[in-house]
């Protein structure tokens, strides 16, 4: 799966250019994705809770916290909630015993 991100410049409501951000390290599977202000809150289901902080075509993401197979994501002030939504291990062929439990989680943003 490619994990890439792009800007889309929009005039009048209609999109433009497409640009190709150059990132500060890959995306492993990147799955939710929320605006912060400042840039973005970024899970992806490879576990990683990161920043995304945007600076002309680059793009830098800084891990905050890892996780078990997150599928989304929501701020709430300085926090961010996070949801295990246990996939990869769902989708194990190989998995044996009980279903991973679903689970939500918080974390307390870093100050900037």
């Amino acid at each position: 799966m490619s994990g890439q991100l792009f800007r889309i410049d929009v005039a009048d409501g209609m999109p433009g250019a497409i640009t190709k951000l150059e990132l500060s390290r890959p995306l492993r599977f990147p799955d939710g994705l929320k605006g912060d202000g400042s840039g973005f809150i970024l899970v992806e289901g490879a576990g990683p809770l990161s920043t995304v902080r945007i600076d002309g075509d680059a793009a830098t993401i800084e891990t905050i916290e890892e996780f078990t197979g997150p599928s989304g994501v929501t701020r709430v002030g300085d926090t961010v909630w996070v949801s295990e939504g246990q996939i990869t291990s769902l989708m194990d062929p190989n998995r044996t015993g009980d279903i991973p439990e679903f689970r939500l989680k918080s974390v307390e943003l870093p100050t900037r």
